[in-house]
């Protein structure tokens, strides 16, 4: 048993941590050539952050800022008109009636006079907030309601629940556009 403890024992080098290992070849010039390098790469790296810390601050001082233009005032082509032709005003009304159905409601008139428009080209579209122009829809062609002059109805059925965005334009007498969200349920109605 003795001889086998002997076979499997560690020499006592390696037991107390010597280790008897030829030393291993070293070119020469390597040490001194691997530290003034990494010095200068460090340096090198310093000196550039530096230089675009200086660099991002004299922008910063010496640029001076903009206001940007207000919102409201958009350009004339987004409402379907030229800058002098006056608009349609139009009022929607949109509700949903349950299992995905849309009814939509619009009163178009005169901008001066507030007289109902009559015998006009309204359409609508709806598109899904949540997902524009994944699921649009339109254009929908709106027909005048009997006995009710310059308001305009269409019925739809959206392709899923969620938030809608609902467009009313009214292409002739006067081109307009106007918009409201509506949210459209599951099963029923609000």
């Amino acid at each position: 048993m003795s001889a086998l403890k002997e076979k499997w024992r560690l020499p006592d080098d390696l037991r107390h941590g010597k280790q008897n290992r030829p030393p291993a070849r070293v070119r020469k010039g390597t040490k001194q050539r691997s530290r003034p390098f990494r010095q200068g790469l460090i340096l090198g790296v310093c000196i550039g952050m530096t230089g675009a810390l200086l660099v991002g601050v004299a922008g910063f001082l010496l640029t001076t800022p903009r206001t940007a233009a207000p919102v409201a005032e958009a350009p004339a082509e987004q409402n379907h008109g030229a800058a002098g032709d006056p608009q349609a005003a139009i009022s929607i009304v949109s509700e949903h009636l349950g299992d995905l159905q849309v009814r939509i409601e619009a009163k178009v008139s005169s901008p001066t006079s507030y007289d109902p428009i009559t015998k006009g080209q309204v359409v609508a579209y709806t598109d899904m907030v949540a997902m524009p122009t994944a699921h649009k829809q339109g254009p929908i062609v709106m027909a005048e309601m009997s006995g009710k002059p310059g308001v305009y109805e269409a019925m739809t059925n959206v392709p899923m629940a969620g938030e809608y965005n609902v467009i009313v334009e009214v292409k002739l007498p006067m081109a307009s556009t106007a918009n409201q969200r509506l949210e459209v349920g599951t099963v029923t109605a609000k």
